[in-house]
């Protein structure tokens, strides 16, 4: 499989709209990743094509984690992610998670959370068991993991889109 990364920019949003769509229907995850964009809390926006048809769509938002000594740390938040029906299963959301890790990295980016399925995001390097001592409203779930420089204890904070929604 030929996967080519880019990043996503407006001229994108119909066909990720139709993506996400058809990715996670009957869910309306459209809604949400409209009030994202809507926000302007997007980091950043990945597409992974194949022969030149989107197969996968990737978006990590800005959230923040406060410490107890009083700081407000910056974080990303991978959601959603969303790869075409016919290509789930196949490597293609892994490896498009790994290209936005890395451009964010590259970018500074250090501390990166998500709210998913704990059988399938360890793949990509996130934990519950780094995600533990940040408080948030999924603490104790096991879908509530992250990766990176989280520090030891703290507090989630979101913009309303996305704490609205889960």
């Amino acid at each position: 499989m030929q996967l080519a990364f880019r990043s996503a920019d407006h001229r994108d949003h119909a066909s990720t709209r139709q993506l996400v769509d058809r990715a996670f229907r009957p869910e309306d995850v459209v809604t949400f990743l409209d009030g994202l964009r809507a926000d302007g809390c997007v980091l950043g926006e990945w597409v992974a094509e194949e022969a030149g048809s989107l197969v996968g769509h990737i978006v990590f938002s800005r959230v923040w984690v406060d410490v107890p000594e009083g700081d407000r740390l910056d974080a990303a938040m991978l959601t959603p992610l969303a790869v075409r029906p016919d290509r789930q299963r196949c490597g293609v959301g892994a490896r498009l998670t790994d290209h936005a890790l890395r451009r964010l990295e590259a970018q500074g980016e250090t501390r990166f959370f998500v709210l998913g399925h704990p059988g399938y995001y360890p793949r990509v390097g996130f934990s519950a068991a780094v995600a533990a001592a940040i408080a948030s409203p999924w603490s104790g779930n096991p879908a509530f993991m992250a990766r990176g420089a989280v520090p030891a204890a703290g507090r989630l904070v979101m913009p309303s889109v996305i704490a609205d929604a889960h």
